[in-house]
């Protein structure tokens, strides 16, 4: 049982510590937030590689001409697969060939030698299109969402360990891991929806402060 005096304890051992312990608790938080907002951002980075072309201009229709925007080219179909999900395998000149998974009625409209218009967004084939039909790119989301989830576990552990440190807990690892292993499994699932802006930052952004306020509590 949670001793009923402790908050009190904890009010007065972090009014007793002296100005360089408090300093250093302070620089534990900020680098905490300084590397949970790198995470943050190369998800961000990761979710745009991925879907941001669904809301970029032509390239020869943008404002500014620049990197953010889409370019069309002309693949042809050069192998049909149906191992239980329909696949194409598309080739582009001077490029390398891309597969796709496509629905079944996209299958069965092209055949090997079929042409069809290939999206190219930030240098990466990202959709191909025939007749109305469209199918993104294969991606794997698992290493940029594991990529993003390293950096959130340590932001984090560096996080509650800084707020927590006047009452010399060791909670820090602990939480970290597990906010790291949540923020992996999430990321993942959120990097495959072409979800909007304030969602896909406000849903983890959301849950990390919660993840964390409760860990910081628990300590």
């Amino acid at each position: 049982m949670r001793d009923p005096g402790a908050s009190g304890r904890n009010r007065r051992t972090r009014a007793s510590l002296p100005t360089g312990a408090l300093l250093l608790q302070g620089l534990l938080v900020l680098a905490g937030l300084a590397v949970t907002a790198l995470g943050f951002g190369l998800f961000l980075d990761a979710h745009d590689e991925m879907h941001g072309y669904r809301t970029a201009p032509a390239c020869d229709t943008a404002a500014e001409p620049g990197p953010d925007c889409n370019r069309y080219e002309t693949g042809r179909v050069t192998a049909r697969k149906n191992d239980g999900e329909y696949r194409l395998t598309v080739a582009r000149e001077a490029a390398p060939k891309e597969t796709y998974n496509v629905d079944q009625d996209f299958y069965d409209d092209v055949q090997i030698g079929t042409e069809v218009r290939v999206t190219v967004f930030h240098a990466r084939a990202v959709e191909i299109s025939e007749r109305g039909h469209h199918a993104d790119s294969l991606q794997d989301p698992h290493l940029p969402a594991l990529e993003a989830a390293a950096l959130i576990a340590v932001g984090s552990a560096l996080t509650v360990h800084g707020l927590a440190r006047s009452r010399d807990s060791d909670a820090g690892p602990g939480s970290g891991l597990g906010i790291g292993f949540l923020a992996f499994v999430g990321g993942s699932m959120l990097l495959q929806m072409p979800l909007p802006f304030a969602v896909t930052l406000g849903v983890p952004l959301v849950g990390w402060i919660a993840l964390t306020a409760t860990a910081v509590a628990c300590a």
